[in-house]
């Protein structure tokens, strides 16, 4: 493709002093910022490396001669016309990104590796520049990674799943009751909810929660009940378990609130009693991820 005709889409994201102390002027904040400045310090320090990081990236382009659009995470609605996406942040901001992207590859920039695991985010300030010219040559590896579908009484639901669902109510102090049906099996349960993950998610949320990892380009995914109460009534057999790219997980909320949050807080399906959520892999829409090397 010719080089005037490589776009490039810049999805960041705002640190929290950005946003509490420099934009919304929260008032403990500012007060914080006057009068007791040291215990912003750390909410600073990671302010200036992220901008830092940032500026690294938007330079970098500019030495390529590639044209780009800078957009915050939050105001993201398309990578229509983009060749590549770059998200410059951890993982969340990664995750917005991801949660447009249909075929077009991104490449994750972790701003602030002190601070941010970002396992899905191959490059860093001082790496970008050649990872992305390996990028757009074809140089450096492309991974796909299977994502999850989720419609919700029938109907498709948007972002496709990268990382994790958790369905929970909507107080985390609350118990959760659902009937969960997998395969031919099915119970009632009252937990604190329970993540479905895709394999590229197998090493995060329900990991901790008992699950196991899976190699990230596996179409198997998987599902975890987290914190199963158990007494005279309840016995289970439905904990947790991994799962073919032929199967779905399904799940029928009993109660009069709860989510469904796709791949962390930001994307979230409001439940009410007796609604279905079947979760299955979507075969036809891997995530396209450059640098990041199958775990």
């Amino acid at each position: 493709m010719p080089r005037k005709q490589f776009r490039v889409l810049v999805v960041y994201k705002k640190s929290a002093y950005q946003l509490y102390v420099v934009e919304r002027r929260d008032p403990r904040m500012v007060r914080l910022a006057r009068h007791q400045p040291a215990r912003l310090r750390d909410l600073r320090e990671a302010h200036a490396i992220h901008q830092h990081t940032l500026a690294a990236v938007i330079s970098a382009l500019a030495r390529a001669g590639v044209a780009h659009t800078l957009v915050y995470r939050v105001d993201l609605r398309t990578a229509a016309r983009s060749n590549l996406i770059v998200s410059v942040g951890g993982d969340g901001t990664f995750l917005h990104a991801a949660h447009v992207v249909d075929r077009t590859p991104i490449l994750g920039v972790n701003s602030d590796p002190r601070r941010s695991e970002a396992v899905f985010c191959a490059a860093t300030r001082e790496t970008f520049e050649p990872i992305f010219i390996q990028a757009r040559e074809g140089r450096t590896p492309l991974l796909a990674l299977p994502r999850l579908q989720v419609r919700l009484n029938g109907r498709a639901c948007l972002p496709l799943v990268v990382n994790d669902v958790l369905v929970a109510h909507d107080d985390p102090a609350t118990m959760s009751r659902y009937h969960l049906r997998v395969g031919s099996s099915r119970e009632a349960q009252k937990s604190s909810g329970i993540w479905i993950a895709t394999a590229a998610g197998s090493s995060s949320a329900i990991a901790a929660a008992g699950g196991r990892q899976l190699p990230w380009t596996s179409s198997r995914f998987q599902y975890r009940s987290r914190e199963l109460y158990e007494g005279r009534l309840a016995r289970y057999h439905l904990t947790g378990g991994v799962l073919s790219a032929r199967s779905a997980v399904e799940v029928v909320w009993m109660m009069r609130r709860g989510l469904a949050c796709i791949d962390g807080p930001h994307a979230r399906l409001p439940l009410q009693y007796g609604d279905r959520l079947t979760i299955r892999p979507a075969p036809a829409h891997p995530l396209r991820v450059y640098g990041v090397r199958a775990a």
